[in-house]
């Protein structure tokens, strides 16, 4: 696919900004607003199937303005801690249009959404970190969904010291993605997905450096599943979800 020479030349302000109030000792208050620059988009050289050329395919568009606003409250008490924020981001969404099949800005997508952390030692040697978002994200015009943006996703990891040797830990991690639209008409759904991942973490001193050896399973029981969704209308994608991995790394400290 050859580029059209659609350079540009410009600058924009994007004002950031953030206030956090300590409730107490343990416990503060924040919000922030940011406004951000994204690199612009890419036309299609094709659309639909059977494929068709696009009018301006190659143009690249001028980088586009995000904004995004976040009101939250963060709690720390030693052992256990966590947070709880709401957010409301807005941008703009290209695609190429049937009727002229011109790629241009069509619309906007507003995302408004729920986030909550939680991490802390349940017991001694225990310890755990969660975290869950539930996401509204819907197209002005229309009141649809946003293409692969699920409405709630969860992770939960817990770390284990096993008694009686030292050094020796073991994870666990499950991650939870809901159901997602793979078309801006709200017809293709992909499932939900549930994975699991296990391993283990080895510290020791050897030569007087601290060595650490990892060893993990991602995707334990091999599932088949569709991670995400992409693109736009006419041009979307699907991205195919890892199969049971092993990983083994280590780390010396100098």
């Amino acid at each position: 696919q050859s580029f059209k020479d659609t350079g540009y030349d410009k600058s924009k302000v994007t004002p950031v900004a953030g206030v956090v109030y300590k409730v107490s000792q343990a416990v503060s208050v924040y919000g922030s607003y940011v406004e951000g620059l994204v690199k612009g988009d890419i036309a299609p050289a094709t659309f639909g199937f059977p494929a068709v050329n696009v009018v301006n395919g190659g143009e690249i568009f001028a980088p586009y303005q995000t904004k995004q606003g976040e009101l939250g409250v963060k709690v720390d008490l030693g052992r256990v801690g966590g947070s709880l924020s709401l957010y409301d981001a807005r941008k703009p969404t290209y695609a190429v249009d049937p009727a002229t099949l011109v790629f241009g800005q069509t619309d906007k997508v507003r995302n408004r959404g729920l986030e909550a952390t939680v991490f802390g030692e349940a017991m001694p040697g225990l310890r755990l970190l969660g975290g869950a978002v539930y996401t509204n994200a819907k197209v002005e015009s229309t009141g649809l969904r946003s293409i692969g943006v699920p409405k709630f996703q969860a992770n939960v990891g817990a770390e284990w010291d096993v008694p009686g040797v030292a050094g020796l830990a073991l994870t666990s991690r499950v991650l939870y993605t809901g159901s997602q639209y793979a078309d801006s008409a709200n017809t293709q759904q992909l499932p939900s997905w549930t994975t699991l991942g296990l391993g283990a973490r080895y510290a020791m001193v050897v030569g007087g450096k601290d060595l650490t050896l990892r060893a993990r399973v991602d995707n334990v029981t091999n599932r088949n599943y569709w991670a995400s969704a992409g693109g736009y209308p006419g041009a979307g994608y699907l991205v195919l979800g890892d199969p049971r991995t092993f990983t083994l790394s280590g780390t010396l400290a100098f």
